[in-house]
């Protein structure tokens, strides 16, 4: 058992948790003193190896499909006589029921309301008793849970409920209940699929099916609901580490690093004689930091996360300017010291302002602004962050402004939420702006931003 536990933590490591050896250590330990009862176990490695509320979601996918294989704890079904039935629907979705093709939707409502947790996921188990996988690929389990809810007639269900709850017919308790039921019996569904695909391929195939599980490695755009939470708590965190993080100069000092610029000056002076070294020394500043936001429709998940990062970061760091932009860039430095990002995106008079032409992404147009009416303000000591996906719409890309920019800045980075692979295509012009970047960076979810951040800050 102390191998198996052993072995997990390194499975709890590669899908991206981190634990260190003490925490490891303390695992084994309490399991030891349980004397490893499987009813306990969870409940031990949760409370030594859990430390935030994003890892939780990744270590009860990975618990869940590790042990049960492991300790051969396969899920029984119940005899046949006790099955909970769906009116309408049939086991392997073939719709050879009275209904009709693949069930109907109020019969998915009777048989799920009001049941308990425990009856759910018996429910799971029992729908995709005769139910096979390919592959063991996530994409796989994906397409295996829409299906199978295509012929529950899932969606047709949800909308049954909100319809209700959208006409007054459905109180908002009410809803938020029936709001998780389907989300519990979804994630019972997505697991029996996943133990599926485990017992058929073996345990080389869970790190592949938690990948889902892991919103920090999860594409902004693919979050859901709950998980933006999550993603917000570890945002202000990376937001106050990006505010308090000190930058470096150099500076005139009697030790230190010989400055050789400074004492060939000299010896030019002098002629040589006498000959007088010159030093310099590292010393502790604030640079300016500008954020420059692209808020258009294609990047807009992405953006409410970064503008919460440029909200986080103005009100803790006196030297940040904030400026969002689709076609027009407006400032926005003193407006996020009194309002939050919420309030922003729901300020139609400032959105307004630069959706006044066409309402796509302009950055030739935006470049040319800052060029012509910001460029006095930008130093050797003024880091320029471009948040964006590179597509000008066809347009001309405007990269001469961005070189007059980049001219007078210490550096230039461009984080952008599309994968590399597509920074060539279409109308994404990032081959013709990064020449002008420090560094450009794909930055499409939390573990990547977290990476960039600790580079470049």
């Amino acid at each position: 058992m102390k191998q198996l536990i052993v072995d997990f933590v390194r499975l709890l490591r590669q899908a991206g948790l981190t634990v260190t050896t003490m925490e490891a250590v303390d695992a084994v330990k309490a399991a030891e003193l349980t004397e490893f009862d499987p009813s306990l176990l969870r409940g031990v490695m949760e409370t030594t190896l859990v430390k935030s509320t994003w890892e939780r979601p990744v270590f009860d996918a990975l618990f869940a499909l590790y042990f049960d294989l492991s300790l051969n704890q396969e899920p029984q079904t119940q005899p046949a006589g006790n099955i909970l039935t769906i009116k309408g629907a049939t086991a392997d979705g073939s719709g050879r029921s009275s209904a009709g093709a693949g069930g109907d939707a109020q019969g998915l409502l009777e048989g799920i309301e009001n049941q308990p947790a425990a009856v759910l996921e018996e429910l799971a188990r029992n729908l995709l008793a005769d139910i096979a996988v390919g592959r063991d690929e996530p994409g796989e389990v994906a397409k295996k849970l829409r299906q199978i809810q295509v012929d529950l007639r899932w969606f047709e269900a949800v909308n049954k409920v909100e319809r209700k709850y959208v006409t007054g017919q459905m109180k908002e308790t009410a809803f938020q209940k029936w709001q998780k039921t389907f989300s519990q019996l979804e994630a019972f569904l997505r697991r029996e699929l996943e133990r599926k695909v485990v017992k058929q391929f073996g345990r080389q195939s869970i790190l592949k099916l938690v990948e889902y599980a892991n919103v920090r490695r999860r594409g902004f755009d693919c979050l859901a609901a709950g998980e933006i939470i999550a993603v917000e708590q570890e945002i202000g965190k990376l937001a106050k580490k990006l505010a308090e993080r000190p930058g470096i100069r150099l500076r005139r000092a009697k030790h230190g690093k010989i400055d050789i610029r400074r004492t060939f000056q000299e010896v030019v002076r002098t002629g040589g004689c006498p000959l007088m070294l010159k030093y310099r020394d590292k010393i502790k500043s604030k640079v300016d930091l500008w954020l420059l936001c692209d808020v258009s429709n294609s990047v807009e998940r992405f953006s409410r996360f970064m503008l919460q990062l440029v909200q986080a970061a103005q009100r803790r760091y006196a030297t940040v300017r904030s400026f969002v932009f689709i076609d027009e860039a407006v400032e926005v430095t003193e407006w996020f010291k009194t309002q939050d990002v919420n309030a922003f995106l729901q300020a139609r008079h400032l959105r307004d302002r630069f959706n006044r032409r066409v309402g796509l992404s302009r950055y030739d147009l935006v470049f040319e602004q800052i060029a012509r009416y910001e460029l006095p303000a930008i130093s050797g000591r003024t880091k320029l962050i471009i948040l964006g996906d590179g597509r000008n719409n066809w347009h001309p890309g405007g990269a001469d402004e961005l070189a007059k920019i980049a001219e007078r800045a210490q550096a230039i980075y461009w984080l952008n939420p599309l994968p590399a692979s597509e920074w060539l295509e279409g109308d994404c012009l990032m081959k013709e702006y990064q020449a002008y970047c420090q560094q450009v960076f794909e930055c499409r979810n939390l573990e990547q931003l977290t990476e960039v951040a600790n580079r470049i800050l």
